[in-house]
């Protein structure tokens, strides 16, 4: 009976660590991640976009997801985007997905506005903690979000309807 009451107060004991160790790393992962970025630059096909060519924001909050995107990167068209969805978020696992996306298109005689969602459902990521560091990783590894302290450097190898990669980096405004 008495090592029968260690072995139980042992593992409780290890229950309670694994439990403060996975609130302390979720606050840790919710630190790095929720926040309002700025958008400095946009990458795509070894050219390198500034503002006011490319300028947009994102918003990380309380489960919610909201992004703005405004594209003046090709001569004569103008690309405006809003989404706005929600996000889970464990210590193992982020998924995200919008409920209402619009992208308006302007080449100054039509102006067509699209209202389709970029996907279906939530995409999932898994959550690497290390070194203050936060690596998001899509399921299928075509996404990765590279967050820390003052940024987010969002990588995606098939934007948009051309698949293209494009890498955006993003800077933590709070």
């Amino acid at each position: 009976m008495k090592y029968f009451k260690i072995y139980l107060l042992s593992f409780f004991l290890l229950l309670n660590y694994f439990k403060a160790n996975s609130s302390e790393n979720i606050n840790d992962i919710k630190s790095l991640l929720e926040g309002r970025y700025e958008l400095v630059y946009w990458k795509q096909d070894n050219l390198k976009f500034n503002y006011p060519q490319i300028a947009g924001t994102l918003v990380v909050k309380d489960n919610k997801i909201s992004f703005t995107l405004d594209s003046n990167m090709k001569e004569n068209e103008t690309i405006k985007i809003i989404g706005w969805g929600n996000y889970n978020l464990s210590v193992n696992e982020y998924n995200y997905g919008y409920f209402d996306f619009k992208k308006m298109t302007d080449n100054g005689t039509d102006i067509k506005v699209n209202e389709n969602l970029p996907w279906q459902g939530m995409r999932k990521y898994s959550v690497l903690l290390k070194n203050n560091k936060l690596l998001l990783t899509s399921s299928t590894g075509k996404q990765t979000w590279e967050l820390d302290k003052k940024s987010l450097i969002y990588t995606d190898k098939e934007w948009g309807m051309d698949k293209k990669e494009v890498i955006r980096y993003w800077k933590r405004i709070n």
